[in-house]
């Protein structure tokens, strides 16, 4: 029986995975800390300081330089923003994220989404931001006679929202 050499490319399947596994401008929950309200700044900085130096930066809106971070410039632009210089990246802190329409013509308002910062893109694009909106609804009520109170206990917010689960989001950058 002859024996073959291994492919060039196989490995041991025990071996760490070669970098890059995911690609860069992927972004991904992450369930540590990472906002200002989950723990102390130094502890904050250490947590981010770890992940950059594994190629993932925090989805905050900040502003990085576009030479020190050409790889996921190069990906994303401007689209969250930026100036001559820096570009930003995406703030998921307290928003959904949703496909973009792409033309499909499932968004009937795609057209009109805003850019946030103004410097981000708009329209039915990558980056663009669309305001809260809640269609017209009723509610159907009884009264007791004599009673001011109606018999009905909608579920009220400041905002319409599905149920959901906070969690950060990172970016890869290389």
């Amino acid at each position: 029986m002859a024996h073959h050499p291994p492919h060039p490319d196989a490995r041991d399947p025990h071996d760490p995975p070669h970098w890059p596994i995911w690609p860069i401008g992927i972004v991904v929950p992450y369930a540590g800390l990472l906002a200002a309200t989950d723990a102390s700044s130094g502890i904050l900085d250490q947590v981010r300081a770890g992940l950059c130096g594994q190629g993932w930066l925090y989805c905050d809106g900040s502003t990085y330089s576009m030479r020190a971070y050409w790889e996921l410039y190069g990906v994303i632009g401007k689209s969250f923003g930026g100036d001559t210089t820096t570009f930003n990246v995406p703030d998921l802190r307290g928003r959904f994220v949703r496909g973009v329409d792409g033309g499909a013509g499932h968004d009937a308002d795609a057209g009109a989404r805003i850019a946030q910062p103004s410097s981000g893109a708009s329209g039915d694009h990558v980056g663009s931001c669309q305001a809260d909106a809640l269609e017209d609804h009723e509610h159907a009520c009884t009264s007791t006679p004599g009673s001011p109170r109606m018999h009905d206990d909608p579920h009220v917010a400041s905002d319409p929202r599905a149920r959901n689960l906070s969690l950060n989001y990172l970016i890869r950058y290389r």
